[in-house]
């Protein structure tokens, strides 16, 4: 199914040209985590530089030029404009024009950029163009960079999308509907972004180990969500309205959500996660589901996950799985197999499917039998 038509696409502002090196990053941008927001302005570049790869921009406008292909938006408050979109650009464009301020450790490197920086290129820099807007909560501002990194071009990590989608629904009162309106999404997609969220805040605001390692790992949470026993070992629900999930896993559950939360991520320095391959959430699920299995879990004091899934009872479905692979290789072999019958490694290969195989009929007699093979095989 193609996902809707987004309603928003470039927000009108006043367009102004302004000195790069004036404007301010925003201390509250959909990319900071929640100990980053409100950083100030030397903490914000510093982040810039440290996690965002502004560097990486950098060198690209040194050798190709700045190219204003998107636009840069800002938000002018009491004589100052804060960039709402393109941070990472500007954070680029002040270190190269003033390297000094980086913070000390990183200030020959960007000395040495701000060197390399022609002087055309320079001077072109000193101004920029920037769509201004009074009101930083514009609906048609915050669908034009929702669209542009939800479901956009420009994507941000999971983690960054719902946070965004979290300050729509808190800060501006959107439903899951008008957000997913002006995005181009989904309604339940969107809420799932946003249950997730909660989910991250609410393990936070009870100190349990871990919840920075779960956000740090959000899209492996997000696709947990999609399992149906890992919903119901945390007790969740999807009322389709914001209010009722602000904190999502109810009360009876937060014990299920400390020992999800460390047996999922793991606590660093502490314990290792016990899922350490995301492609196993279904199994993981099953695990959740099983009374036996997180028994298990519980009570001892160095568990592994190959031994909880044979608590719940996965021991069969992997047999089974191995066994029609199995099966399924020797079908392709039969009609070739008497081309090839005076090779030794076909003849050594026969000899172990023969020898495994004497194992296992050993249990299931009735099917030796049926084929009129000896006990002894």
């Amino acid at each position: 199914m193609p996902k809707k038509k987004a309603r928003a696409s470039h927000p009108e502002g006043k367009l102004k040209p302004l000195d790069p090196r004036k404007l301010q990053l925003d201390s509250h941008n959909p990319r900071l985590t929640k100990e980053q927001e409100g950083s100030s302005q030397p903490d914000l570049l510093k982040i810039m530089i440290e996690e965002f790869k502004v560097e990486e921009i950098a060198e690209s406008i040194i050798a190709a030029g700045y190219l204003p292909f998107d636009p840069l938006i800002g938000w002018e408050h009491d004589g100052i404009t804060t960039i709402l979109e393109g941070n990472r650009r500007i954070a680029a464009i002040q270190l190269l024009l003033d390297p000094a301020l980086a913070p000390e450790k990183y200030r020959k490197t960007w000395t040495a950029l701000s060197r390399e920086l022609p002087t055309e290129e320079r001077k072109l820099l000193e101004n920029l163009e920037v769509k201004v807007f009074s009101d930083r909560g514009a609906v048609d501002v915050r669908a034009y960079i929702g669209f542009r990194h939800v479901t956009g071009p420009l994507k941000w990590p999971a983690h960054e999308k719902a946070s965004f989608i979290a300050q729509l629904v808190e800060e501006d009162g959107w439903t899951y509907e008008q957000i997913a309106e002006r995005l181009g999404s989904y309604p339940k997609l969107v809420e799932r972004h946003y249950v997730a969220h909660q989910i991250v805040r609410q393990a936070r605001d009870e100190g349990l180990p871990g919840s920075q390692e779960m956000e740090n790992a959000f899209g492996v949470l997000l696709r947990a969500l999609q399992t149906r026993a890992i919903v119901v070992f945390l007790g969740l629900s999807y009322p389709d309205d914001p209010k009722k999930s602000r904190k999502p896993v109810p009360q009876n559950k937060l014990d299920n959500l400390k020992r999800f939360v460390e047996w999922t991520f793991g606590v660093k320095g502490e314990k290792a996660p016990l899922l350490t391959d995301s492609r196993q959430l279904t199994k993981w699920g099953r695990i959740l589901q099983s009374d036996a299995a997180v028994r298990y879990l519980k009570t001892t004091p160095a568990p592994r996950f190959d031994r909880a899934w044979f608590k719940s009872g996965g021991q069969v479905e992997s047999v089974q799985e191995s066994l029609h692979a199995a099966a399924d290789r020797l079908e392709e072999a039969v009609p070739i197999v008497s081309e090839h019958k005076e090779d030794g490694d076909v003849k050594e290969a026969v000899h172990r499917c023969t020898l495994f195989l004497a194992q296992i009929l050993q249990y299931f007699p009735d099917t030796q039998r049926k084929y009129g093979l000896k006990q002894d095989v």
